[in-house]
């Protein structure tokens, strides 16, 4: 039960004219998938998330934005609250919807002698990338063709080719270096770049399809990130890590 404070606060009607309560992000989500929220288009001079419980530990806040991992199925609501230097305030609530299944983990089955495994499907091969890859290289540029934000393309490729060389050789400590220079990227964009909604566009697909490709290493996870950066392309000029 949220604190009796808390309560009478949300009560009171914003009765300024610059208070705007808006928070950007998804309707629904994967289990087990990074989600983002934003409240880029709000006004005020302060702004507070409201995070359910459950998930304060295991969310993070870069600019206007957070980003959790919720692990469970079901509903999670958000709120914010904005005010103004004149203790007025506005408020608003969005739910997300998370669904998938979560298994239950069982015993590993008893190992049995292979002469000959199959490679990791996505080992990249010269001249014939795997079809994760290629999905993953198909989606970055998809999303990037759609936006039309040369500017901020430039300084992702660049920073994630930079950030390539000097990832942590711990796999979840990789995939966190890369978020915060996603969103270090997402903070330093120009005021005409502000608008492109890249939140939605790029950064949750791409999430899903390197989800999909399940990199079980860094060094998978960062043949991943090479086909990310190759599908940001500027003016037909595609980089190639």
């Amino acid at each position: 039960m949220r604190p009796l404070i808390l309560f009478l606060l949300l009560a009171i009607p914003a009765m300024g004219q610059d208070l705007k309560a808006s928070i950007k992000g998804p309707s629904t989500a994967l289990a087990g998938t990074l989600v983002f929220l934003s409240y880029e288009d709000a006004t005020g001079d302060n702004k507070v998330w409201i995070i359910p419980e459950q998930l304060k530990s295991a969310s993070a806040s870069c600019g206007s934005n957070i980003f959790f991992s919720i692990p469970t199925p079901g509903k999670y609501q958000f709120g914010l609250i904005v005010a103004n230097k004149q203790a007025e305030i506005a408020y608003s609530w969005h739910e997300i919807n998370v669904t998938g299944t979560v298994i239950a983990p069982t015993p590993p089955p008893a190992p049995t002698p292979t002469p000959n495994p199959p490679p990791n499907p996505i080992q990249p091969s010269p001249g014939n990338p795997p079809p994760s890859l290629e999905s993953i290289r198909l989606t970055s540029r998809a999303a990037v063709d759609t936006l039309q934000d040369a500017a901020t393309t430039s300084l992702l490729a660049s920073s994630l080719i930079n950030l390539l060389p000097k990832l942590p050789s711990h796999l979840p400590s990789a995939k966190g270096s890369v978020t915060t220079t996603i969103e270090t990227c997402f903070g330093m964009r120009e005021p005409t770049s502000r608008k492109k909604d890249w939140l939605n566009v790029w950064r949750i697909p791409i999430d899903q399809v390197i989800s999909d490709a399940n990199p079980q290493t860094v060094e998978e996870y960062k043949e991943c990130l090479r086909a990310v950066i190759r599908g940001l392309c500027v003016n037909g000029n595609c980089p190639n890590p």
